[in-house]
């Protein structure tokens, strides 16, 4: 009893000295905090450290403890409660030692370390703990390692002895093996640093840890097997086993993580390292199922699927940390690497099958439950479960690419299973009747595979070249793998089989467009592996390859081999757009594989302008390019007649039903892949295509300015929006070859686009398309216009946002919603200000008003006044209200922020509303959350106040209301100096105090006496803080040149940086 409550007291005693919950509960500043972390970690004028103490009581009494227990092993021993409790405690103790965060200016009273420390951090891999070198001797102890080992192995529950103890004792247990098991997480955590002598000690250490660990594992895996029948879902030993696996999994993969493959290769135990991974992989995955089938496919009563799929994601993790070892990744031709690359594809690699086949089996079994039931998952749910089972396919993946060709045959083997039944499903698409549920089990098992293969045979490539990943090159080239040809064969059938079953589904949607065993989220699934499949191996480019060119490389890298590929794709795309017009999802992967090509190279783009069905593509958008959705059947036999192509009837209806912003997105994929000036033909194809949208769209404005056609007639504003977002589309292919060409088509078109606000100025829909229109123009365009084409984008943007703000800002409410739901779709209805705002951040930037800025161009005031008008007419709209939406937030500063670096004496001189409202809208983001928001802010009101002070620009203002800059001034320090915050805006901050206070000094001391009085007995502590930062040469230097010098910067900087440190040392209170 003595023990367990001195033991608990150190744990306390440590707690406090640590920052704990307890220590809040002081009320004394952080000096105070720091300053008792700092002794006792070190101690006090030589003495021994309260720390370095704690931990040598702790480690002799778990030392004499194991001892205790190991000499004897009796069941009364095991059963003695006191026991048990004295052994939590101390392990406690040890465990809240190790975690001590070392350094009193690294810990967590030192806020402003914090972003350092992550980053220094970064890189560690996942090492979490390194103990000075003077704790060597107590920690780097193997056959303590080994001890404590075999402690727990005594003190855990095990399945046989478990039933007969007394629920006290064994809730006990429980508690003690947990936090054993908690300890040896720590103990692996510690990897690096100066406690390690060398190499060959760490490796000893290392497998001290893996053997103990594996000795635990298969003795679970044992009992596991033998007395399965003892086990059920509600028991106390069933919870105790479950947390076991769970924590000795994720102690495998911090092993893993922090000791690295090449030192654990070297270890005797490393080959049963991966086979005891593989093993409880395939248990746990393995009854998974099993619960899945007992459960009848509804996840929401599998008691064990939490606690399952947390431990495959640890083992998931060994494999990736595996996998993305530099040493293997690498290509190192070393004997060892080689040798541990063996042993994964041998031991670990046949976990990859395993997986799949029975996340394949419970995604059936699910959808089969679903079906069955009429159930429907909850939107959320259904997102938050499809990102999940994503994330896990990508890391299973890394499984898989240890042994390319034994995962492929699992994969084919399971495909050849579910083709035959796949195929008959499609043939009887056309008889009536509605999808049963093993119909839409066997379409879910299907999908399944295609993502499995998908993740094993690409990559993410967002923002990147797509590429073959490495290892499937390797596991393709004749130096790579002595099985080379069987790989890259096993590659080439596979995608051939899923060929075979897109065209099967294809064919068949031609005929019977409706019937749902078709499924269109199959189709979607095998575009979206196409997509990625394609943009990598079809015509790859060899610059991203450093070996030869072999294999895998070589099977569709020339036209031959490539054009039939790029055939399919295309007629793919073909069908879908005229036969699912209204499938969006399959639409939409349709348009992104088109683009995916097209970005390929002129190879690629050669190919596909000779293709038939990519030229009846061309052909339909330049039929259907105006065709509205209502137009009667002679306007499309006009339209077909006029433009030719060997098109049905019925193609061009169902082309002529596609969305309109789908269109677009198709027109930018087709000019994209037309865009080779030096192909004839795709020159052709690329004219007809922006033909057939400015000869409609012209026809229109002139109707509309002769008064020939009403703007409020329905199919008349139709034929409008159509053509604002078909030029979108044409802005959106800035990735085509020579894209200086879109300006010299768009320039004659921009003044008749802005002069659609003359008569849609009301319509906000029509609005926004145009506000988009323009802001991407000038996004993608603005670096390669003319000074001619500049000066046309000025002219129409003007006109544009004047029209836009004189019906959508002045008389506009604004209503704050609290659901965060209901944000996310009110800060949609506000996406019109935020394309005025980028729009206006893109007309105020430099290369754009030194192009306009010419002799005979637009005067660079003009571009100004400008911005100034769009900015009046939303700063009305910029209440807090508006600006918790984070996109509008964030650009709506970066704009002010510009604006008042740039315009500072325009900025003063607005009308004393506005400019209430922009202070207004700066002091609120001066304390936000995001960094760069604060900045922002900080960096305007500094300007504000440093404009001032060069042309007393403010002076009109000050008559009106003389307290400005003393409500500027408190309120920096107030809510940003003062608080916790401050850390990540120290600079800007202390930019923006300076000019301030040299406004008027005497003012400023008002503020600091008012300020000070909130904080009673420290108030003289903080005006001798303020006395040495608040130097009267510096401000004298600032007050007389409007700005402070580089020189005084520097120094100032400095100084503040110290101030703050010590101001928040005495205010922040804990």
């Amino acid at each position: 009893y003595i023990g367990t409550m001195s033991a608990s007291f150190l744990s306390l005693l440590v707690g406090e000295f640590t920052g704990g919950n307890s220590s809040a509960r002081y009320n004394l500043p952080v000096e105070f905090h720091r300053s008792c972390h700092r002794v006792f970690e070190n101690g006090n004028h030589g003495d021994q450290s309260g720390l370095d103490a704690t931990l040598h009581l702790s480690m002799t009494a778990l030392s004499s403890l194991v001892g205790y227990v190991l000499n004897n092993t009796s069941s009364n021993t095991l059963q003695d409660q006191s026991l048990m409790e004295f052994g939590t405690c101390i392990i406690n103790v040890t465990f809240d030692v190790l975690s001590w965060e070392f350094g009193a200016g690294s810990n967590k009273w030192d806020f402003s370390s914090g972003a350092n420390v992550s980053a220094k951090d970064s890189g560690r891999g996942g090492v979490l703990l390194r103990p000075p070198q003077k704790w060597r001797e107590v920690l780097i102890r193997p056959d303590f390692l080994g001890a404590v080992f075999h402690v727990y192995t005594a003190v855990r529950i095990g399945v046989a002895g478990g039933n007969s103890l007394d629920s006290t004792v064994m809730q006990k247990r429980g508690r003690m093996s947990h936090q054993l098991r908690q300890l040896l997480l720590q103990l692996a955590s510690i990897a690096q640093g100066p406690i390690f002598t060398d190499q060959n000690e760490r490796g000893a250490y290392a497998g001290f840890l893996l053997d103990g660990c594996l000795n635990v594992l298969e003795t679970v895996l044992t009992e596991q097997q033998q007395h399965q029948d003892q086990l059920t879902a509600d028991s106390m030993i069933w919870e105790c086993r479950s947390t076991e696996i769970v924590d000795l999994v994720t102690m495998l993969s911090r092993i893993t993580s922090n000791f690295r493959t090449k030192l654990l290769s070297q270890l005797a135990t490393f080959q049963r390292f991966l086979s005891a991974l593989c093993a409880i992989g395939k248990w746990l995955l393995e009854s998974s199922v099993t619960e899945c089938h007992q459960a009848g496919g509804d996840f929401g009563s599998m008691e064990g699927a939490d606690w399952k799929n947390d431990a495959i994601a640890q083992i998931l993790q060994c494999s990736e940390a595996m996998a993305g070892d530099y040493w293997l990744a690498g290509g190192s031709d070393s004997q060892e690497a080689k040798a541990a690359c063996e042993s994964l594809a041998v031991s670990l690699a046949p976990l990859y099958g395993v997986h799949c086949a029975c996340r394949v089996r419970m995604a059936s079994l699910e959808e089969h439950y679903l079906v069955r039931e009429h159930a429907e998952l909850d939107e959320a749910r259904e997102e938050i479960s499809a990102t999940a089972l994503e994330e896990e396919m990508a890391a299973a993946a890394s499984l898989g690419r240890f042994n390319i060709l034994a995962s492929m045959k699992a994969l084919s083997e399971m495909f050849h299973e579910c083709m035959p039944r796949l195929k008959t499903l499609f043939g009887s698409a056309g008889v009536g009747g509605e999808l049963n549920a093993e119909m839409a089990a066997l379409l879910e098992e299907a999908r399944m595979l295609i993502v499995c293969a998908c993740h094993l045979l690409t990559d993410e490539c967002e923002g990147e070249t797509p590429a073959i990943p490495e290892s499937v090159i390797h596991a393709c080239q004749a130096g790579g793998s002595p099985h080379h040809e069987a790989c890259t064969a096993s590659i080439f059938g596979f995608i051939n089989v899923l060929k075979s079953i897109a065209e099967d589904q294809a064919l068949k949607a031609t005929v019977h467009p409706e019937d749902p065993r078709l499924s269109p989220l199959l189709a979607k699934t095998l575009l979206w592996f196409f997509n990625r499949w394609g943009a990598a191996y079809v015509f790859p480019s060899f610059e991203e390859y450093r070996d030869d060119f072999g294999g895998i490389l070589a099977t569709w890298s020339k036209p031959e081999s490539s054009q039939p590929m790029i055939s399919f794709f295309t007629t793919l795309c073909l069908i879908y757009f005229c036969h699912w017009p209204q499938e969006k999802e399959v639409v939409l992967e349709s348009t992104s594989l088109l683009l995916a090509l097209g970005k390929k190279g002129p190879s690629v783009r050669d190919l596909l302008v000779a293709d038939a069905s990519f030229e009846k593509i061309v052909a339909l958008h330049s039929v259907c390019a105006y065709l509205r959705h209502n137009v009667c059947q002679s306007e499309i036999s006009a339209a077909m007649a006029r433009i030719g192509g060997g098109l049905s009837m019925d193609m061009v209806k169902g082309y002529q039903r596609l969305p309109y912003n789908d269109r677009a997105k198709v027109l930018t994929g087709l000019i994209v892949c037309c865009s080779d000036m030096t192909n004839e033909k795709g020159t052709t194809m690329l004219n007809s295509c922006l033909q057939s949208i400015e000869t409609p769209f012209f026809t229109v404005m002139q109707a509309l300015v002769k008064k020939e056609a009403r703007s409020q007639n329905i199919d008349v504003q139709e034929s409008a929006c159509l053509s604002i977002l078909l030029y979108s589309g044409v802005v959106l292919a800035s990735e085509m070859s020579d894209p200086e060409r879109i300006p010299y088509f768009l320039s004659p078109s921009m003044p008749h686009l802005s002069g659609l606000m003359i008569y849609y100025a009301e319509d906000l829909t029509i609005c926004e398309s145009l506000l988009k229109l323009f802001r991407d123009y000038a996004e993608r365009y603005l670096p390669m216009l003319t000074r001619d084409q500049c000066i046309i984008l000025f002219s129409a943007s003007t006109s544009l946002l004047k029209s836009y703000s004189e019906h959508h800002c002045k008389s506009r409410a604004i209503v704050k919603t609290s659901n965060s739901v209901e944000d996310f779709e009110e800060e949609q209805s506000y996406n019109d200000v935020l394309c005025a705002i980028q729009l206006l951040i893109q007309l105020g930037t430099k290369d754009f008003i030194d192009l306009c800025n010419t002799s005979k161009g637009v005067d660079s005031n003009q571009i100004t006044d400008v911005i100034f008008f769009g900015l009046q007419q939303i700063l009305p709209l910029m209440t807090q209200g508006l600006l918790r939406f984070p996109k509008l937030c964030t650009h709506y500063f970066t704009l002010v922020g510009f604006m008042v670096e740039t315009y500072p004496k325009n900025l003063c001189s607005l009308p004393l509303e506005l400019f209430d409202s922009l202070l207004d809208s700066l002091l609120f983001g001066m304390s936000h959350s995001d960094s760069l928001v604060s900045k922002s802010s900080l960096h305007g009101l500094a300007g504000l106040a440093q404009e001032h002070l060069k042309t007393h620009s403010l002076s009109n203002h000050l008559s009106a209301k003389p307290n400005i800059i003393e409500n500027c001034t408190r309120r920096l320090l107030l809510e940003v100096i003062f608080q916790p915050i401050i850390w990540d805006r120290v600079e800007p901050a202390g930019m923006a105090l300076l000019p301030l206070a040299a406004i008027d000094v005497h003012k400023f001391v008002e503020v600091i006496n008012a300020v000070s009085q909130q904080y009673g007995q420290k108030q003289k502590r903080l005006h001798c803080a303020f006395e040495e930062l608040i130097k009267p040469d510096i401000l004298a230097n600032v007050s007389k040149e409007g700005r402070e010098g580089r020189v005084v910067r520097v120094q100032f900087k400095n100084d503040f940086d110290a101030f703050v440190r010590n101001v928040q040392a005495f205010l922040v209170m804990r």
